[in-house]
């Protein structure tokens, strides 16, 4: 397949007009258009760019990953994938110890039944809990939430399948036996991020000196940023070791401190969704999330029903068009959602219009909807509008 795209975001910036030949699944080369190329596809307008990675997806559409079946997961994997997102971290939020690794277990066997398919690639699961502070619980249920101690890790860890199908932990560092987890956990070579903490600067940098390189939701369920205390967010925002995960809907954050972050972290900033079981649904759709009621608001946005924010009720693509709406610089927000996303991961392979990379690919018009999704090269309808 060869693409002729007027405009491609690569390392960061728009550049074009450029010609992309796929290859067995992957970019195999691509180079200055001369407009004389015999093409399969003239995207003549809008941007191409890699598939989008979302790094916190608790569910969407009606399903939730913690107790999604083979139907469920072909739904969720599907849809996001229509709407633009090529990677997805399924994300398990805090539960009693032996259900969040039978979560973990049925996340890798969506794994292995999907990963030839033209769907939404699992790469790994994010487990949210139950390693948090009661005092940021935010929606998150404090009588199962768990010390990170050797027990509660060893358990964790002790089925093979659960073991391999982990990729990210958010956890609370200032926590008894924390540092050590961090220790552990990014030494086995999972990504360690802090979130739902009460935790100083100097107990995220602590973190940072352990291996934690991740930020979960920044600003949100989180140690505020305070003139004499940076709290979570000044910690991460100001130290390089750590991507800064930040929701993108325009709910969770206003989009001028999503601006904000962009502006501090750079390619450090990961846009994600946070998205929830009620993500595409209509509003008061009401469904089961965590043990408890939850719906969307007018505005998309997840709530219990006492208003206690839950998640978010979107997917990536349209916190894409929030942010961009917002006069937000669309290579910057776009490149968040992909190249930045990947690094965060350790990975080149996906996320990046490259040479050698895999070929998922979005067309986005320009309204900003996704025109069309490939998957290693394979065509997708994107959702229609």
């Amino acid at each position: 397949m060869r693409l002729r795209a007027a405009r491609a975001l690569i390392a960061g910036a728009f550049v074009g007009p450029v010609v992309i030949d796929v290859a067995g699944g992957r970019i195999a080369r691509i180079r200055p258009a001369t407009g004389e190329e015999p093409v399969d596809h003239d995207l003549t307008d809008g941007v191409l760019s890699a598939g989008m990675l979302d790094l916190q997806v608790n569910g969407s559409f009606g399903v939730d990953v913690a107790a999604a079946d083979e139907a469920g997961w072909r739904t969720l994997l599907t849809g996001l994938a229509r709407h633009g997102v090529t990677g997805v971290e399924p994300t398990v939020i805090t539960a009693p110890l032996p259900d969040t690794v039978d979560a973990l277990e049925r996340i890798g066997r969506a794994r292995d039944v999907f990963s030839d398919e033209p769907v939404a690639r699992v790469l790994g699961a994010h487990l949210e809990g139950p390693f948090l502070s009661p005092a940021r619980k935010g929606a998150h249920r404090a009588e199962h939430m768990l010390a990170p101690e050797s027990a509660h890790l060893d358990a964790l860890l002790a089925r093979p399948a659960a073991r391999a199908a982990l990729r990210t932990v958010t956890l609370a560092p200032e926590l008894p036996g924390a540092l050590d987890a961090i220790r552990r956990l990014s030494g086995e070579g999972y990504v360690v991020a802090v979130g739902h903490s009460d935790a100083t600067a100097a107990e995220v940098h602590a973190a940072g000196d352990a291996g934690a390189t991740m930020t979960t939701h920044v600003f949100n369920a989180q140690r505020p940023l305070k003139p004499r205390e940076p709290g979570v967010p000044g910690a991460v925002l100001t130290d390089d070791r750590f991507f800064v995960g930040t929701i993108v809907d325009g709910r969770h954050l206003d989009p001028s401190v999503v601006s904000l972050v962009l502006a501090t972290a750079g390619r450090r900033t990961v846009g994600v969704t946070d998205a929830i079981v009620t993500a595409g649904l209509d509003a008061g759709t009401w469904l089961d999330f965590g043990g408890e009621p939850v719906a969307n608001d007018p505005h998309g946005l997840g709530r219990r029903p006492d208003g206690t924010i839950a998640g978010a009720g979107i997917v990536l693509d349209e916190g894409v068009r929030r942010m961009i709406a917002a006069g937000l610089d669309a290579a910057a927000v776009l490149s968040a959602c992909t190249e930045n996303a990947a690094r965060s991961l350790g990975r080149t392979d996906i996320g990046h219009v490259a040479e050698g990379a895999v070929a998922d690919l979005v067309h986005w018009d320009a309204a900003w909807h996704p025109s069309q999704v490939w998957i290693a090269g394979r065509a997708l309808s994107p959702v229609a509008r």
